[in-house]
């Protein structure tokens, strides 16, 4: 398919808060995305910030009159500090619900003011991506998508100061595969293990085909059809096991299960290349990453771990077999 998105309108909606460093540069990004469409706009959303950032949007909002920017103060933390009540504060349900209030309120804004064609949420405090592979994706998209993702991978600074890519996929815990319940897997949702898996195993099917058939995925960059999200809100989902533990799925997973719902097929490409700035982690950091490969292939065969997850040092494809046929 080859879409003609110089026909095409298209808002981008962004979160922000503390981000100084990369908007400078992602703000030209979106621009040059932008004036590659019929028309676009950006509906931003600040909170908190304390870099710089709100004045950054504030200029922004002035120097280009299709940005809008809603700043607020709300005095919250993004993450909050691990204890007894939040044993898993990155996937608890402070932090979610505060993705997804963020989240329905830009949904809200452009709904109140413009009928796109496209819409794009984008993490603006990302270290870089291309402006002209999000363009390519879009134009080279599969003719029933709904929904498309990015590929991701952080940046690490090894020992003797050069810099490393990762060789896994950053956002897992937005990643469900085409064919699995993620109702079914809430006891993976907290699983360090399962998640270092996933990251590995997404990575390899991404290096297989341009457009990955998926259940849920963002990786800093999510392009959405506007007719298969118009009338969707973002939304906390919990299994028992999760509630227990005050955590719950990435806002991502029910909203993308309700596009999919609608008919339309998700899918993550690797012609979007995202990376994330993790350059401040030094050798430790850097080696416990490099290790996952370890982790996976060997220490998972031997370690004290249940027999599916010692499946996954033979074999991913196995692991995820098995887990499905359980859970059917």
């Amino acid at each position: 398919m080859s879409v003609a998105i110089e026909n095409l309108t298209i808002v981008f909606g962004i979160l922000a808060r503390d981000c100084k460093d990369s908007l400078q540069s992602n703000m030209a990004r979106v621009e040059e995305i932008g004036q590659v469409f019929k028309d676009y706009h950006v509906v931003v959303y600040e909170n908190d910030s304390k870099d710089g950032t709100t004045e950054m949007l504030k200029e922004w909002t002035v120097q280009n009159n299709h940005v809008v920017a809603i700043c607020e103060t709300t005095n919250q933390t993004t993450i909050p500090h691990k204890s007894e009540e939040l044993p898993y504060p990155d996937k608890s349900v402070y932090r979610i619900e505060k993705m997804v209030r963020f989240r329905n309120r830009v949904l809200d804004e452009v709904r109140s003011r413009f009928e796109p064609d496209l819409f794009c949420f984008i993490d603006i405090d990302v270290e870089s991506f291309s402006s002209k592979d999000v363009i390519d994706a879009i134009r080279q998209v599969p003719d029933d998508w709904g929904a498309l993702f990015a590929s991701g991978h952080s940046i690490f600074r090894k020992p003797d100061g050069t810099e490393k890519v990762s060789r896994y996929q950053y956002d897992s815990y937005a990643f469900v595969p085409d064919d699995v319940d993620p109702m079914k897997t809430g006891e993976w949702v907290i699983d360090f293990i399962f998640h270092e898996v996933t990251a590995w195993y997404l990575n390899s099917l991404l290096r297989s085909c341009d457009y990955l058939s998926c259940r849920s995925a963002f990786n800093g960059i999510g392009i959405y059809r506007w007719e298969a999200i118009r009338d969707l809100k973002f939304c906390i989902m919990q299994t028992p096991e999760l509630k227990e533990v005050s955590a719950c799925f990435c806002e991502h997973v029910p909203f993308n299960g309700e596009i999919k719902k609608k008919g339309y097929k998700l899918y993550a490409t690797r012609k979007i290349e995202v990376t994330y700035n993790h350059k401040n982690i030094t050798f430790k950091g850097w080696y416990k990453q490099w290790k996952y490969s370890l982790k996976v292939r060997w220490f998972l065969v031997f370690g004290k771990h249940p027999f599916k997850k010692r499946a996954i040092g033979v074999c991913p494809q196995l692991y995820f077999f098995l887990f499905r046929i359980k859970r059917r």
